[in-house]
């Protein structure tokens, strides 16, 4: 073989090799990326919205608040012993349910909003002891009586026509709102099935996204103690998949 040649097989061999590293890191770094996914996130007067797909989390029920995740949200109301209305954790069910209300639980790993409705096994649930839309219908009912025309950090969840995970809820300290308006909102915004959480001094969440995150508590964790106020006792929360 002549020099020339030896070069040239040298010189092709050494392209051919970096072009591979070169690929082999790219898939790498590729590999290591997020997952694009569909939560968005935004503010509008009152409110945070907060719209997920089903499929970009893994969502479940915990009893007290689940630092780590990606989402969480304080749901059950509840006593100082305990909370009110069904909740089950992996499985396990921790607390009874309560007649009427609405509920969020995860069936065959996928999540649900429903109004006064829960199968009777789930792998997690957890109960509020108010609903607010079921199927488009307003609780004509619940926006008579004297607690909703109260103004309070408030938080509604559903699902929108096409199956999407709502949370619409109070965004700042000065986000006072009354049930009516809270539910009103949330119907403009395309929301067909709905529940209320736990408001007032109990509205405590947080999502990201992988690249934005928001969050809000009506009362810093840290201050309840000394204010004398309960800490939530059931959350719902996802994690990213």
């Amino acid at each position: 073989m002549t020099l020339s040649l030896k070069l040239s097989v040298l010189l092709l061999t050494s392209v051919v090799g970096y072009l591979v590293i070169n690929k082999d890191e790219s898939s790498s770094v590729n590999s290591e990326l997020p997952k694009p996914n569909n939560i968005t996130m935004t503010q509008e007067s009152d409110y945070n919205i907060i719209v997920m797909d089903k499929n970009d989390m893994k969502f479940g029920v915990s009893n007290g608040k689940p630092d780590t995740a990606d989402f969480y949200i304080n749901s059950n109301f509840f006593k100082n012993e305990g909370p009110i209305g069904l909740v089950v954790v992996d499985g396990i069910r921790s607390s009874d349910r309560k007649a009427s209300g609405g509920y969020f639980y995860v069936k065959n790993g996928v999540p649900y909003v429903r109004s006064r409705f829960c199968p009777k096994k789930t792998e997690f649930a957890s109960q509020t002891i108010l609903w607010a839309i079921d199927n488009g219908v307003v609780n004509e009912g619940l926006l008579e009586t004297s607690h909703a025309k109260l103004e309070r950090h408030r938080t509604i969840m559903g699902e929108n026509a096409q199956g999407q995970i709502m949370i619409i809820s109070s965004s700042s300290f000065l986000s006072l709102v009354t049930i009516e308006e809270i539910i009103n909102f949330a119907k403009e915004k395309g929301m067909v099935e709905g529940i209320l959480l736990d408001g007032g001094t109990s509205v405590d969440y947080k999502c990201t996204n992988g690249e934005d995150s928001i969050d809000f508590s009506s009362v810093p964790e840290n201050l309840k103690p000394a204010l004398g106020i309960t800490k939530p006792f059931t959350y719902i929360y996802g994690n990213l998949k």
